[in-house]
């Protein structure tokens, strides 16, 4: 089959060029299509997995997520065996210089974000320097290439429910985790700006082993039960399961939409492949007249298409790495869905579908032909 290979690629190009260049072309765009819409289906999964591995507690309050927990709670939580760290975190919903430029932006204990997420690789002279640094920021890469940000910059954000405005020193990025869009910054800082401290969004819970998850949840939620402010803790899984379910109906039509396109952009493919075939119809009845069996006559055309599908393959690949390296972190209505890029599972099954395509589209309509006896297709070419 390799020996057919230089063979292929010359008759792919001195054959028909134009009817060639489009193939690779239309299989380059299936590709695009598919890669961009099979990622947020695949990252959405991914988070849950690695949350799976976590021996994390989300800790919320269970009237609902909209209410608050008294910022005491950690001293209690903090103290419960088998509790290595514990994290208050409050939301801001802060808003850069536009409505629709937003991003997830939180307040956090600014001593221990290396011990509760030790994923986002953050070195120790960095959460030193954001701890000795009242105004410090911490921002994923994808939100600071988003908006040009470098670190050193100063940015403002506003929350116009409260309503507050913040200015923040950039000090460092994050460029590992499972959230790249996200801004950190101190939550004293807010609380002081706010003048009502004591209250928090949440709490995260770092816990010595994971086989002690369950446990300390239980124990956690019955410490605070019949309060004022009853806890509801979820492991890390759960508590990501819940905020990645409210993209599953979006994620669906986009994918929805996605497959119909590479469905339409595959049966483009046949057609022209079809037309390809019926034009070789007397070449084909020549060389089974010269001897050649079909299984290797339809060799030779499964390589030239699948050359062509491969072509169209990795340029379609290159084009959507390209393309969701330039989205990271641009549509907040995802959330960190598209912060990744194209991961590169997304990019093997894109790769696969392109040469299937191709191969479908290139071995289907040659079965007919070669089946026919020599002297029918030759009087039919006649």
């Amino acid at each position: 089959m390799l020996r057919l290979l230089p063979l292929a690629i010359i008759d792919l190009w001195r054959r028909n060029r134009r009817r060639t260049i489009l193939t690779v072309l239309a299989v380059a765009a299936a590709t695009v299509v598919f890669s961009a819409t099979t990622v947020i289906p695949y990252v959405m999964n991914a988070i849950v997995e690695d949350a799976d591995r976590s021996p994390r507690l989300a800790i919320t309050n269970r009237a609902g997520f909209d209410r608050t927990l008294p910022e005491s709670y950690y001293w209690k939580i903090a103290r419960v065996p088998g509790v290595l760290a514990v994290n208050r975190m409050t939301w801001f919903g802060g808003i850069y210089d536009d409505p629709t430029h937003q991003f997830p932006s939180m307040g956090i204990d600014a001593d221990n974000p290396d011990q509760i997420w030790p994923e986002y690789a953050l070195n120790h002279e960095l959460v030193v320097k954001f701890k000795n640094t009242r105004d410090a920021a911490i921002v994923g890469t994808a939100t600071m290439r988003r908006f040009g940000w470098r670190t050193g910059d100063m940015v403002s954000l506003r929350n116009p429910d409260i309503p507050l405005t913040l200015t923040f020193r950039i000090i460092g990025t994050i460029d590992q985790g499972p959230d790249l869009t996200i801004f950190l910054f101190q939550r004293d800082y807010m609380e002081e700006a706010l003048h009502r401290p004591g209250q928090v969004s949440m709490l995260w819970v770092r816990c010595a082993r994971l086989d002690d998850v369950s446990r300390i949840a239980a124990v956690i939620d019955a410490m605070f039960r019949n309060s004022s402010a009853e806890t509801r803790t979820e492991t890390e899984k759960a508590f990501m399961a819940e905020m990645v379910s409210t993209y599953g109906p979006l994620a669906r039509i986009v994918q929805g939409i996605g497959m119909a396109a590479v469905l339409a952009i595959a049966l483009a493919v046949l057609n022209a492949a079809s037309m390809s075939v019926r034009e070789r119809t007397h070449e084909v009845a020549v060389l089974k007249s010269l001897g050649f069996t079909g299984a290797q006559i339809l060799t030779g055309l499964a390589v030239e298409s699948g050359v062509a599908s491969l072509a169209g393959g990795l340029i379609g690949i290159a084009a959507a790495c390209a393309l969701m390296d330039q989205l990271r972190g641009f549509f907040p209505t995802f959330g960190p869905l598209l912060s990744f890029g194209l991961p590169a599972p997304v990019m093997g099954g894109g790769l696969a579908i392109a040469i299937a395509v191709g191969l479908i589209a290139g071995v289907a309509p040659a079965i007919g032909t070669i089946r026919s006896s020599v002297a029918g297709a030759l009087r039919k070419v006649a």
